[in-house]
């Protein structure tokens, strides 16, 4: 099995055979140092969602309120 992020960085990303050992082809997997770099890319992704979605429903209150104060 060879990891596709080291292929794309030019290392040899080697990671060992995988079974069926008698199938010779080709399997493309994630080492665990790319593995982890790709999770914490992940949960920084999503906690900036998080910050614009909880940012977006302040916004959203602030219009509604204005809306009140002009058509009570």
């Amino acid at each position: 099995m060879i990891c596709a992020w080291c292929l794309k960085e030019g290392k040899p990303g080697l990671m060992g055979e995988m079974e069926p050992l008698d199938d010779p082809s080709v399997s493309h997997g994630i080492c665990p140092v790319h593995r982890e770099e790709v999770e914490a890319e992940l949960i920084q992704a999503r906690e900036a969602a998080e910050h614009s979605r909880k940012e977006a429903e302040v916004r959203r209150d602030e219009v509604e309120n204005l809306r009140k104060k002009v058509d009570p």
